[in-house]
């Protein structure tokens, strides 16, 4: 099984790096994404679908885990962050500030991610 915080860092990076593919490679193909208020995403094509969106509307984009704990099965992890980014289309930058508890499977791949987060700027 791989390190499931590890695997939350990829994900970080993917994201900072504006690689959607890689992200969504990182979560099982019937995975779910909750991150109110946006609705419930469901499955690895949406993610992807999701994920490329994001990536040609924002550049300047960073997600840093703060914290990260793993459970002692190495199934579930809790984390904090701060996830930022500029919109294109009019310059507007975002600062968000969350946490997620992710559950992994067998395999080492997301399977699901609740979050939630309050916008700083």
């Amino acid at each position: 099984m791989s390190d499931p915080v590890e695997t939350l860092h990829s994900f970080g990076a993917a994201i900072t790096l504006g690689e959607p593919e890689v992200a969504a490679d990182l979560f099982a193909p019937d995975a779910t994404y909750e991150e109110p208020p946006a609705p419930e995403l469901r499955g690895r094509a949406a993610l992807l679908a999701f994920f490329t969106d994001f990536a040609k509307r924002h550049h300047d984009v960073s997600f840093t885990i703060s914290r990260a704990f793993a459970d002692a099965s190495n199934t579930r992890v809790a984390a904090e962050w701060r996830f930022a980014y500029t919109r294109t289309e009019d310059g507007t930058r975002r600062v968000y500030e969350g946490i997620s508890i992710l559950e992994f499977t067998a395999e080492g791949r997301i399977a699901s991610w609740r979050g939630f987060s309050a916008r700083l700027g």
